[in-house]
C-alpha cells in the first residue's frame, strides 16, 4: 500500500480522537457497519504497508517475532498520519521506532502520543488501542468477530 491509498477520512478520524480512546469510541459507536469495517481495513493496511510481519525487525541485534512485530507497525499507525507517513517513506526507520515504542529514549520519544486507554463501555476495556477498539465496538453493536467478518469469503 502507497502512502495516498489510506482514505484521508480514517486518518481525520484517528488525527481528531488522539489521544482519548474515549473520544474514538464515541466516534466508532456512532458509525455504520461499512464504516467501521472500512476502518478496520484501513488501520491494517496501513500497519502492513510498514514491513512484513513475518519478517520480524531487528531492535537491539534480535529479530522480533511475526506477534511483536505487528504490534509495533500497529502502535506506529496509532500515532497518527504524520509518524506513520515519515516511517513509510523511511525518514524513521523501524528498528529506531521500536525504541520509542518500548519507551527508551530516543529522538522520536517528543513525537510520540500515549492514547488514554479509558473507554466508557465495560465491554470494550480489553480493548485499549486505538487499532483493537473498532473490534471490541464491532463485537458489541453487531455480535460478529470482525476479524472473522473480514477474513470470511
Amino acid at each position: 500500500m502507497e502512502a495516498e491509498d489510506v482514505p484521508g477520512w480514517f486518518w481525520e478520524v484517528l488525527d481528531t480522537a488522539r489521544p482519548s480512546l474515549s473520544a474514538l469510541e464515541s466516534w466508532l459507536e456512532s458509525q455504520p457497519r461499512g464504516v467501521l469495517e472500512g476502518y478496520a481495513l484501513a488501520y491494517l493496511e496501513a500497519a502492513e504497508s510498514l514491513v512484513d510481519f513475518s519478517e520480524g525487525v531487528t531492535v537491539d541485534g534480535e529479530v522480533w517475532s511475526e506477534d511483536s512485530t505487528e504490534d509495533l507497525c500497529m502502535w506506529v499507525v496509532g500515532q497518527g498520519r504524520v509518524f506513520w507517513r515519515s516511517t513509510v517513506e523511511g525518514a524513521w526507520e523501524l528498528p529506531e521506532v521500536a525504541q520509542a515504542y518500548l519507551g527508551r529514549p530516543s529522538a522520536l520519544v517528543r513525537e510520540v502520543t500515549q492514547w488514554d486507554d479509558r473507554v466508557r463501555s465495560p465491554g470494550h476495556t480489553g480493548y485499549g488501542t486505538p487499532g483493537t477498539l473498532v473490534h471490541g465496538v464491532y463485537r458489541t453493536r453487531f455480535g460478529q468477530d470482525l476479524y472473522a467478518r473480514l477474513t470470511a469469503g
